[in-house]
């Protein structure tokens, strides 16, 4: 590690998400190689406003340009990415995908438009960057048609569970992690688990996440209501880490059908807790599960239900996607990941 500091920056930090997550991860790994490392967001966020500084204060922590790294999270629009452009260090980008406009458009008209916005912002941002660091080769990918730059691939780092053995109950659970959004298809999970319930009477569905528009919101719970599955469908809503410790040890599945992830913490959360893992292989969660999990090449209700009622009765089944997943999760170990971290920001000192 050569830099004396890395200050990172992001549109807003927030505890509990996968990227506020990495930025407190990222910050407390530079501290503990002894380099200066500071947050600073674009939008303040009362909760965490105590570990996080305003961008105007980011003179007071430069005492060297030319030891000095931005490195930028870039997920969103945010005020951070013209501030940037005219700072005199260099910047790095992390870059951790954005979702699709149109799979919002129709949700939530004025987040589409943001993201529009952040495509634009993130061309300028490319040019300005001496390198990159992507969640996935399905986000480098993607980061390669705004601009040509030099990026690496280290996935977000994931911590092993320290909870005990799963307390699964008789009950078959599936579960899924993650925001109730749009795109993240759960919709087509719901109308997968009435086909399901046919077979299996006694299934329930944990949706375990924090609401994102109140048009999906309803159209979520209208879903639920017109299939009859009030008894059957749990939202939780957002939960802290002990509760969520709890629904990952109390699940029988984990399913996730979403359209678009860059990444996708909490299939790698399931997978290090021996929870078998469904999941519809697209963008980065193939790449993210390997062949630890049954990956999906279509989500019709069918044949989701028929994944999920296969995984929830056949235990040879169960046992090796378990021992698989347990596996697959040690590639994300925070120690690997930050061994590739300071390889990356070591070369990227003399680039």
């Amino acid at each position: 590690m050569r830099w004396k500091a890395v200050h990172q920056f992001v549109p807003r930090f927030a505890r509990g998400d996968a990227i506020g997550s990495h930025v407190a991860w990222i910050r407390d790994h530079l501290r503990s190689q002894g380099c200066d490392s500071e947050i600073f967001v674009g939008t303040e966020n009362k909760a965490t406003s105590a570990e996080t500084f305003d961008l105007q204060e980011i003179d007071r922590h430069v005492h060297s340009q030319v030891d000095t790294l931005l490195l930028y999270h870039v997920a969103q629009a945010s005020p951070c990415a013209p501030f940037l452009l005219d700072r005199p260090e260099r910047l790095a980008l992390v870059f951790h995908n954005f979702t699709p406009p149109e799979l919002l458009l129709h949700w939530d008209p004025a987040v589409a438009f943001e993201l529009l916005k952040a495509q634009d912002q993130l061309v300028d941002l490319v040019e300005r960057s001496v390198f990159a660091i992507c969640d996935s080769d399905f986000n480098a990918q993607v980061l390669r048609e705004f601009g040509h730059i030099n990026s690496s691939v280290i996935p977000l780092p994931v911590e092993a569970s320290t909870s005990l053995e799963p307390t699964r109950h008789n009950t078959p659970t599936v579960l899924f992690v993650g925001r109730i959004a749009p795109n993240k298809g759960i919709h087509d999970l719901i109308v997968g688990i009435s086909i399901l319930q046919q077979r299996l009477p006694d299934v329930k569905l944990r949706l375990v996440g924090a609401p994102t528009t109140e048009l999906y919101d309803n159209a979520i719970e209208g879903l639920i209501d017109t299939l009859d599955l009030s008894d059957v469908v749990s939202l939780t809503g957002w939960i802290d880490d002990e509760q969520l410790e709890r629904e990952y040890r109390q699940a029988s599945v984990f399913c996730t059908l979403s359209d678009h992830e860059g990444f996708g913490v909490p299939i790698v959360e399931a997978m290090a807790r021996g929870l078998p893992v469904v999941a519809h292989g697209n963008t980065a969660i193939s790449e993210t599960v390997g062949s630890a999990g049954l990956l999906l090449t279509a989500k019709t209700p069918t044949v989701v239900a028929a994944a999920l009622e296969r995984v929830l009765t056949d235990n040879v089944l169960t046992n090796h996607l378990s021992n698989s997943g347990r596996r697959r999760s040690k590639a994300f170990a925070p120690l690997k990941v930050a061994d590739q971290l300071d390889r990356v920001l070591s070369s990227g000192h003399s680039s």
